[in-house]
């Protein structure tokens, strides 16, 4: 897996319903905003879903305080590995911690 590309795609995808939504925003009540709208909600759920399937690829760690799940981040080494934690949530994982 090209780790360069695929952060590069997460983050063209991220920037893409970010810039949408502002333009969402521009449009006047209607029930086609309400549709868009719910498109949008639906869009930004599959790509999140997909940006922690990649993530997970990569060897991160997943919390499931959320749907979709949260990606843990490094907060440092310890004796037995990588200790993550949930940025939501605040969990902490490591190799010394049982799984989820």
């Amino acid at each position: 897996m090209d780790i360069t590309g695929l952060t590069a795609a997460i983050e063209l995808g991220s920037k893409a319903i970010s810039i949408f939504k502002k333009a969402k925003d521009l449009l006047p009540d209607s029930p086609d905003k309400e549709a868009v709208d719910k498109g949008f909600a639906e869009a930004e759920q599959a790509f999140r879903l997909a940006e922690a399937k990649a993530a997970k690829e990569l060897g991160y760690q997943l919390c499931r305080c959320t749907w979709p799940p949260q990606i843990m981040l490094s907060i440092g080494h310890e004796e037995y590995g990588e200790k993550f934690q949930c940025p939501k949530c605040r969990r902490i994982w490591s190799n010394e911690l049982p799984p989820l």
